[in-house]
């Protein structure tokens, strides 16, 4: 079937979202939406600030006092859950945006050896390697334990953005030193050299106990939640082969029906076939060219050649496994991918 989902939430949305949902969900059923996308329900670095791409705690739903309070933007755990109660009644699918690539608002700080890159060239390093603290142990004291005593430290992390030597706070690019690399992930996006490093603290998938603790958050998330599929954030920047694994064991231990669609922002439809092949047909993928390609045709209006417009696309390469948007948070005004 081809459905329609619904992104419900905008960058600029003052909150409250699960509510609204449940007071809006009869008219989007009756509008013919079929699935939902509702946006990071996890506990942010800032708060109700965040938008839940400034990841925390990934098992803080809004049900523990951390980063100034109990619920996220978005509302509680428990209107969370009443939210997603409710679409699936009506026969909407939920699907949940994971954010897995990094954390932001560690805990405590450690002292660790790090490498500084060129910003422009990650591959390209300055200098030689150094000493210094730096916040990237997060131990979630507000939860206590509760769901899992895993501790997050530098070993769970490649790099980092912010650094203190000698009382002074350093900011850049630096590649982290830990057991598994003094060097990226080659398993990513070669962008600027080597995309592993978008923000905050980068999650390490090299390290095995961070696979682990990953594959019982998310059975724990699923069998909290009992939602129907995830929209996984920056793809780019996060390790295919650990994607692989990842979401074979979502399908095979978890529920094989789940309904997994990528994040892989390219403006060409090979690129984003090279990264789907790669996956195995794992999942769906966002389909950015045929974005561009709307966005172009609005500019030219009349002058567009409309036989054009499924040219590059991924739509155009792979249909099937291809999901059609024409604008998303990203792209609003003043956001990275703003076309205009």
């Amino acid at each position: 079937m081809n459905g329609v989902i619904i992104q419900f939430f905008h960058w600029y949305h003052p909150g409250n979202i699960w509510n609204e949902f449940i007071e809006k969900s009869e008219y989007l059923r009756d509008l013919g939406i079929t699935a939902v996308w509702f946006p990071p329900a996890t506990k942010c670095d800032f708060g109700k600030e965040g938008r839940g791409y400034d990841v925390y705690d990934l098992y803080d739903l809004g049900e523990f006092d951390q980063k100034g309070g109990i619920p996220t933007r978005y509302g509680t755990k428990e209107e969370y859950l009443n939210a997603i109660q409710k679409a699936q009644e009506l026969g909407i699918s939920v699907y949940a945006d994971i954010v897995l690539n990094h954390r932001m608002g560690a805990d405590e700080a450690e002292e660790i050896t790090v490498h500084k890159v060129n910003e422009e060239n990650r591959q390209e390093y300055l200098g030689e390697p150094f000493n210094v603290s730096a916040f990237t142990k997060f131990t979630f004291p507000g939860r206590n334990k509760k769901y899992s005593e895993f501790v997050w430290d530098h070993q769970c992390f490649s790099g980092i953005d912010i650094v203190h030597k000698d009382n002074e706070e350093i900011k850049g690019i630096f590649k982290i030193y830990n057991e598994y690399g003094t060097d990226w992930t080659d398993s990513v996006s070669h962008q600027f050299g080597n995309y592993d490093y978008l923000m905050g603290a980068d999650v390490e998938f090299r390290n095995p106990y961070v696979v682990q603790e990953l594959k019982d958050w998310i059975k724990w998330y699923h069998e909290t939640t009992k939602v129907d599929g995830f929209r996984l954030d920056a793809l780019k920047h996060i390790s295919h082969e650990f994607l692989k694994e990842w979401i074979t064991y979502i399908k095979t231990e978890i529920d094989p029906d789940f309904f997994v669609l990528g994040e892989f922002w390219k403006d060409g439809a090979g690129k984003i076939s090279d990264f789907f092949n790669k996956m195995d047909g794992l999942l769906c993928c966002f389909d950015a060219p045929l974005h561009y390609n709307f966005f172009t045709a609005s500019k030219e209006g009349k002058n567009y050649d409309l036989t054009q417009i499924l040219h590059d696309t991924f739509l155009d390469h792979n249909p099937v496994y291809s999901v059609s948007f024409v604008e998303n948070h990203d792209t609003q005004k003043l956001q990275a991918l703003e076309s205009a």
